[in-house]
């Protein structure tokens, strides 16, 4: 039988395929990427075969790569567990939590509720992992994430996702200073209307090959405007850079304006509140873990950044009611 001598093995194999390739694992686990090939090819001479597809980007596992798989995520889950365990009866968390979020959130939120749960609990060990939405949400699914802050603008959670609205946050326009918009009716001062967007190329978060981003999309459609994209990015401070150079009208969510460098526009409120993105905090209901538990309480207990409408109440208690952001109805509090 085959012996697997480190566990580090497996957790790397596994952070390649779940980030699909070699550099994006090496950067998730702090590690040398050649440290990661170590591992991964070491795991390989052990069974007996290859686990990783090299040939395709982004790499993905090899048929006796997909049925290691799962009982490799069994193995570092049983581990996590019994750590969980030590934690429990000693009172004093030390488990590893990764959070998925925006990038957004990650810059403008986290770091405050970072320092506080460091505080209390040193030993815990938390990694961040950034996103766009479509795949927030699915990384708690597929176990890449133990918590997610992310917009509702996606599909909503299942009902083994547990998910509390957090805040609110208005979108705003990114202008250049001698840009017409500013001169109509004072909307520096005032806000735009959504409408005065209609006939200027928009520049906005989305992926390669999709239109726009769902959280962009969802404030487009409630606006009722149809406007493609004229530039597009993945990343928010580019979209500022774009509109400063005059290529277009930015469109971002007010926290991804916050933490960008918007020195040389102008940054403007569009619509209301009511257009606005909707952040929520999500873990899995059918799991249970000390270490998330105290993670997740942080986070719900957090004030919010400003600038953002908290969600009303902001924290719950549990077994309380939690009112849905989309629908109004409440469902059960779950740890």
């Amino acid at each position: 039988m085959a012996r697997i001598e480190q566990t580090d093995w497996l957790e790397t194999f596994v952070a390649v395929i779940d980030h699909g390739s070699f550099s994006a694992a090496a950067r998730a686990l702090h590690r040398a990427q050649s440290r990661v090939s170590t591992h991964v090819a070491a795991l390989e001479r052990t069974l007996g075969g290859t686990l990783v597809d090299r040939s395709h980007r982004p790499i993905g596992p090899t048929e006796l790569g997909t049925a290691f798989l799962p009982h490799a995520r069994a193995v570092l889950t049983a581990l996590e567990k019994g750590a969980e365990a030590v934690d429990a009866h000693s009172g004093t968390p030390r488990g590893r939590v990764v959070i998925g979020c925006h990038p957004s959130v990650s810059a403008g939120f986290l770091p405050g509720v970072l320092a506080t749960l460091h505080a209390a609990h040193p030993f815990l060990r938390i990694e961040l992992t950034e996103h766009t939405t479509p795949d927030l949400v699915s990384g708690i699914v597929s176990g890449r994430f133990h918590i997610a802050i992310h917009s509702l603008a996606a599909d909503p959670p299942s009902e083994d996702l547990r998910s509390v609205h957090l805040w609110t946050e208005r979108y705003v326009a990114i202008i250049p200073p001698d840009h017409p918009l500013l001169t109509e009716g004072d909307a520096a001062s005032a806000g735009l209307a959504p409408q005065a967007l209609e006939a200027h190329p928009l520049i906005a978060i989305a992926q390669p090959g999709a239109a726009v981003d769902p959280d962009t999309g969802s404030a487009l459609l409630a606006w009722e405007l149809e406007i493609p994209l004229a530039w597009q990015s993945e990343q928010p401070q580019t979209v500022v850079n774009l509109a400063r150079q005059g290529l277009g009208i930015g469109v971002l969510n007010a926290l991804a304006a916050s933490v960008c460098d918007t020195s040389g526009t102008v940054v403007v409120p569009v619509g209301t509140a009511a257009d606005g993105r909707q952040v929520a905090a999500t873990r899995d209901r059918r799991t249970t873990s000390p270490s998330v538990d105290v993670v997740f309480q942080a986070i719900l207990a957090a004030t919010p950044p400003p600038g953002v409408q908290p969600a009303r109440p902001v924290t719950a208690p549990e077994g309380a009611s939690v009112p849905s952001p989309t629908t109004g109805r409440t469902t059960p509090a779950a740890p």
